[in-house]
């Protein structure tokens, strides 16, 4: 091939690897696009105020066997902050297999639902796992450590915003009218990583707590995980959920399920006291 007929060739090769590339990132920003342009948080909270100050104590299970219990205390500690925090542990036959002991506390905005701060301890039987995560208004960056490790830990940074914590994804949805069929799609914080949370309001239902029967309203749940690339993946363990809130003044959460790869959790409300 003469000199002349293999640059025509590189630069045809060069061309359609450019095309390639070009379609590539098209497709891409048009996948990212997609699940963007669905997330109805920037409408801002609802009218629905806030809950007052309170503390919740829920047991939780696994197929119906109570596995663990935890106590959540619900405060204002200023005029524009909530604070949450929430103690868990294993109890029963499940700590003797599985010793765990939880810690969490957030720190939230009261007038906008967006998180400020959390930190979180988890102190199993071989080693402590400490997560530190900041929200910030571009980005969030998460640090999780564990103890004893031979490497140090690196912060993991999302670039995006609104970014919700569990405790303002969940304030945030009960502000909002939460109409039967209604739709809400939000991106949260877990752990250390970034989710799409989308809530769909099924309709109204009847649930027993502590003995009482309850009005509720009932939710469904579908998380998918954000990669570095902003592309969806499905989530290894979680496959759907179901909540229901309380149908009153309050929406206090009553009961979760969570169906994963061995059945499924649910954590459920035993008591309820305002302070």
């Amino acid at each position: 091939m003469d000199p002349v007929s293999k640059s025509r060739a590189c630069c045809t090769l060069v061309y359609r690897l450019a095309i390639l590339l070009l379609a590539v990132l098209a497709a891409n920003a048009e996948e990212r696009a997609d699940w963007i342009s669905s997330l109805t948080s920037n409408k801002g909270p609802g009218n629905f105020a806030p809950p007052p100050p309170m503390r919740l104590a829920y047991r939780f299970g696994w197929d119906g066997i109570q596995a663990a219990t935890a106590d959540v205390r619900l405060s204002s500690p200023t005029k524009n902050t909530l604070e949450i925090d929430a103690k868990g542990r294993t109890s029963g036959l499940p700590r003797v297999l599985f010793k765990l002991d939880v810690y969490h506390q957030a720190t939230e905005n009261k007038s906008t639902l967006r998180p400020i701060h959390f930190i979180q301890e988890e102190k199993y039987r071989s080693e402590t796992v400490k997560t530190s995560v900041n929200f910030e208004p571009t980005q969030v960056i998460g640090l999780r450590e564990k103890i004893p490790s031979d490497q140090p830990a690196k912060p993991e940074t999302f670039k995006f915003s609104p970014v919700f914590d569990l405790a303002t994804a969940l304030l945030w949805v009960r502000s909002q009218p939460l109409r039967d069929g209604d739709i809400e799609s939000i991106v949260v914080w877990a752990s250390n990583a970034p989710y799409l949370a989308t809530v769909k309001v099924i309709g109204r239902d009847s649930l027993k707590i502590a003995g009482h029967d309850k009005g509720a309203i009932k939710l469904e749940l579908h998380i998918k995980k954000i990669d570095k690339k902003m592309q969806l993946k499905e989530h290894k363990l979680f496959r759907s959920g179901r909540g229901w809130l309380s149908d009153d003044d309050k929406r206090i959460p009553l009961r979760i399920e969570a169906d994963i790869f061995i059945g499924y959790v649910f954590a459920e409300l035993e008591t309820m006291e305002e302070e």
